[in-house]
């Protein structure tokens, strides 16, 4: 990043803060993923439900949450329709504050609770790209756009680190699944208190869109400096006329074979990122650390939570390699190797042994270590990169679909193809994704969002032009119109009042 660059912000600091309190939802959406792994034996003793009944029991609850998911990234498409982000974040808050409710121990309620915070997690999914994508310079976005697919793993080991209380407090008489469940609650209230009263800033071309000029300059005071105001502003009118035109016109556009270009790249990563494997070893990992730990407490613990560990320590590397690597091959060594340790896997459990258990924990160790610091949050960056606010639901709506899928046959695919089917298929997928990467993605590196986007348009057959210097004045006259002809209005009412005295 050039100095020139740097000096344009304001506060860097402050802009990290701002970023990342938007992202903080995301920590909720890896959350709910993996707290119910060490806590489902507890809170199903509680409940008195029998072993007979765990299994179909503990299906809903799973696969109740990707099912709100999906429904909460529409109801975030239509509520954007009418609100700013920040407004639909705030909705999306609210509706998480409902989780408090399951803390009673009733399960119908608590499958309840489950499905709208898998709203409230979808709104999320849908809003944080773009409302960081808004509100982040552009000098820090691949860095910053990074932040929900950070904010996701580190869910999963604040998850996985809960189930420590299970060391001492487990059993029927247990209120430690409680405490669990009151975590999203917490992270709602807290996103939702500094949007309002610290970082009090709504998208600026969604304010120049509905005529807030002067709090659409506010906002942008807030991030940089006096001098790069004007530039800046005009920028956010280029944006506010592209939403306006977008919004004019038919949500179908968006399946336009133009638009098709990147937006197929956002779905297939998504698509990528759940059925690379690491999901299917959230539910695997319950089995098999059982099996290692003869069902002892304490070692199962130890063994979960070393898995979320993993992930989340191991994404750090990927702060320093995006600028340095770029998405493309972020994703590129990310697919190898998660295709690579899927098939070790598939081949050593073919032959499960107390011997070789330990090789293949180790194994799935190295596997969330590597999704946490490649396609885990590259593949949350590259879709908000390269598509609109359309593109970004299509592809999010896409993601909940798919884990909504694994949900419900990563089951049945252990149960007839067995483990070493089931990551063979996965090993698969990797590679050939690691092919798409090669011969399709464009190395981003150097480039702004609308250059990179441009270089695919041009790569696959339709040249850009960028508009010219008078187009970029209209834009931006044409949001200014009202209030000059307002100002204007107010200069003769003085001038009357002059010549009147």
């Amino acid at each position: 990043m050039s100095q020139s660059q740097e000096q344009k912000v304001r506060s860097r600091a402050q802009t990290l803060m701002v970023n990342l309190n938007i992202a903080l939802g995301s920590l909720n959406i890896g959350y709910v993923v993996t707290y119910l792994t060490l806590s489902i034996d507890t809170l199903f003793a509680v409940l008195d439900i029998s072993a007979d009944e765990k299994t179909e029991r503990l299906s809903l609850l799973a696969g109740i949450l990707p099912l709100g998911n999906v429904a909460g990234v529409f109801i975030g498409y239509l509520l954007k329709q009418k609100f700013t982000n920040k407004q639909c974040l705030h909705i999306a808050d609210l509706i998480g504050i409902t989780s408090l409710l399951a803390v009673i121990a009733d399960y119908y309620l608590i499958v309840v609770i489950r499905f709208f915070l898998g709203v409230s997690n979808g709104i999320s999914s849908y809003l944080m790209p773009v409302y960081i994508k808004s509100i982040c310079p552009q000098q820090y976005f691949g860095q910053f756009s990074m932040f929900v697919g950070y904010g996701i793993n580190t869910g999963y080991a604040l998850g996985q680190l809960s189930g420590i209380g299970y060391i001492e407090y487990s059993g029927p008489t247990s209120n430690w699944w409680r405490v669990v469940f009151l975590f999203p609650t917490v992270i709602c209230i807290i996103r939702s208190f500094v949007m309002q009263f610290i970082y009090n800033y709504d998208s600026p071309e969604q304010l120049i869109q509905r005529g807030n000029i002067e709090q659409a300059k506010y906002v942008i005071c807030q991030i940089y400096k006096d001098q790069y105001v004007d530039e800046q502003f005009e920028r956010y009118n280029k944006m506010a006329s592209e939403l306006q035109k977008q919004n004019n016109k038919s949500f179908w556009t968006a399946f336009e074979k133009k638009k098709l270009i990147t937006l197929q790249t956002g779905i297939i990563s998504m698509l990528v990122q759940i059925w690379c494997g690491v999901f299917a070893v959230f539910y695997y990992s319950a089995q098999i650390f059982a099996d290692m730990a003869d069902d002892d407490v304490v070692q199962k613990t130890v063994y979960t939570f070393c898995l979320g560990l993993s992930g989340f320590v191991a994404q750090f590397f990927t702060i320093y390699m995006v600028n340095k690597l770029g998405n493309k091959y972020i994703l590129l060594i990310g697919s190898f190797l998660i295709g690579s340790l899927n098939l070790a896997v598939s081949i050593i459990s073919r032959d499960v042994t107390p011997e070789n258990e330990l090789a293949i924990f180790i194994l799935l160790l190295l596997l969330v270590m590597t999704f946490g610091a490649t396609l885990g949050p590259a593949a949350w960056s590259i879709v908000p990169q390269l598509n609109d606010s359309d593109g970004t639901f299509i592809a999010t709506e896409f993601r909940w679909s798919f884990q909504t899928i694994v949900v419900f046959c990563f089951p049945f695919m252990e149960k007839n193809l067995k483990i070493f089917g089931a990551f063979l298929f996965f090993a698969i997928i990797d590679y050939l994704y690691f092919i798409y990467c090669h011969f399709f993605l464009i190395d981003g590196r150097g480039k702004t969002n609308e250059q990179l986007i441009a270089a695919y348009h041009n790569k696959f057959g339709y040249s850009v032009v960028p508009e010219s210097t008078s187009q970029q004045g209209n834009i931006q006259t044409d949001f200014q119109q009202p209030q000059d002809l307002q100002l204007i209005a107010q200069q003769q009412g003085n001038n009357n009042n002059q010549n009147e005295k």
